[in-house]
């Protein structure tokens, strides 16, 4: 019988340069191919996440504007509402001075056309117990030249000398007038009429020369 023939043993295969060299490129393609798929899936993140960046951006730029708006617009009617105040404002002023000037017209008007028919003046000394007391007596008399009734009023007389200087009138418990003479009083002066009476005020004797006033109306005095 014949022997069996001994099996012989394989030796492995060493892998030829040629081969390492497919090996490589095949790792390299792999690797180039998982690179290439990170940085596609790392630019996508970016870009969303750049995208909700800008997004969060623009709804921030958006929400700004809007608190922009709304303050633009309270600061608009409070403006507006500030200018409304100031005309009516004005309004008031306008119609209190046009109320002022009216009533001014019309008190100049009533008091201020009595005219002076005559004015005369003497010193007049009263012999009081606290001593002497130097007044001027004038005689006046006042004419109603309008046509309408007006009204005449004795405060409204002021005596001045030349340098402007006021002289006050004496109550009437201060003295006693001469016999004859009345003090001039309020009252009301039908058109046409005169009323005559008496002023006195305190100055001394050193003065000479007076104006005597009646509002816008006056007359000059000369104590001889």
């Amino acid at each position: 019988m014949d022997e069996p023939a001994e099996e012989k043993e394989e030796t492995p295969k060493t892998p030829s340069p040629k081969d390492k060299t497919k090996l490589t490129k095949k790792q390299l393609t792999i690797t180039i191919v998982l690179a290439s798929i990170v940085v596609i899936i790392v630019g996508v993140l970016i870009y969303f996440w750049q995208q909700g960046n800008l997004n969060s951006k623009r709804t921030g730029f958006e929400a700004d504007k809007k608190r922009l708006d709304e303050q633009i617009a309270s600061q608009s009617a409070q403006i507006a509402k500030l200018e409304k105040e100031n005309a009516d404002q004005k309004a008031k002023i306008s119609f209190l001075e046009k109320s002022l000037q009216e009533a001014t017209a019309s008190a100049q008007f009533e008091f201020g056309e009595l005219t002076f028919a005559s004015a005369k003046a003497e010193h007049f000394v009263y012999e009081d117990e606290g001593g002497p007391l130097n007044l001027v007596m004038v005689d006046v008399t006042m004419k109603n030249s309008t046509e309408q009734n007006l009204f005449l009023s004795a405060p409204n007389f002021k005596l001045k000398d030349a340098s402007n200087k006021s002289y006050p009138q004496a109550s009437e418990g201060m003295f006693n007038l001469p016999s004859g003479k009345v003090l001039i009083f309020d009252q009301q002066m039908a058109v046409g009429e005169s009323v005559s009476g008496t002023l006195v005020f305190i100055a001394p004797k050193t003065i000479n020369l007076f104006t005597l006033f009646y509002d816008s109306q006056q007359s000059t005095i000369t104590i001889k």
